[in-house]
């Protein structure tokens, strides 16, 4: 029986492709320097560059004014305005917050571990409102170690003070994620995600949030 839940973040609650998308369309209606290229291409490039987050910031921008050669802003002020401004663009998957609330009603302890920066990743979850959900939270920037090292997962649960054969991770990444919470001795569902070609590993999977109080039930 599953006592505790854990949660990843980006890609899982968090719909990270769609809010890339409305922050690359917002910071070119802020930016008028921008304006040489259409809107489509500016977010297209800016996606494209990002590619899924594993490329930071900084050099998104360098390669994007170098790219089309724009004048009048810096890659520096595009940076800093992502970091100030990337959680009003924050969207969640559908059905976020009722998946929540019904998972709590089963008296499951909630937690997150996210890879990323810190405190980035914290506001990008108070954009989202879901911070009152989880007991516990871990940043990897703030604890200086990141999935799928089973130290984070280890940390996670003995905050909750939660064993990890009654507990279970729900992420979309088959490494970071399925094979990190694994490692710790932890059951597994992958989010469904078209980044990746599958995860026959997982012990089971889930398409939408709104299926996973009754998937974790089953477990």
């Amino acid at each position: 029986m599953i006592e505790t839940v854990l949660f990843d973040l980006d890609g899982t609650l968090l719909d990270r492709d769609a809010s890339v998308v409305m922050f690359a369309q917002q910071q070119y209606e802020r930016y008028q320097e921008l304006h040489v290229i259409s809107r489509d291409e500016y977010v297209h490039s800016f996606v494209e560059i990002d590619d899924n987050g594993h490329v930071w910031k900084d050099q998104v921008y360098q390669q994007l004014i170098a790219q089309y050669d724009l004048r009048g802003v810096t890659w520096e002020m595009l940076l800093q305005d992502y970091v100030d401004s990337f959680a009003l663009a924050c969207v969640g998957f559908a059905g976020l917050n009722e998946m929540l609330e019904a998972v709590t009603r089963r008296g499951c302890p909630l937690g997150m571990i996210t890879n990323g920066r810190s405190p980035f990743q914290e506001g990008n979850i108070r954009a989202l409102g879901i911070e009152s959900f989880f007991s516990v939270i871990l940043v990897s920037g703030a604890v200086g170690v990141k999935k799928p090292n089973a130290h984070i997962f280890e940390q996670a649960l003995q905050a909750l003070n939660a064993q990890p054969e009654t507990s279970v991770f729900v992420g979309d990444s088959p490494l970071a994620d399925i094979k990190g919470a694994q490692q710790a001795g932890m059951k597994a569902i992958w989010k469904e995600s078209s980044r990746w070609d599958g995860c026959d590993y997982a012990d089971t999977f889930c398409k939408n949030l709104s299926d996973l109080p009754e998937i974790i039930a089953s477990l």
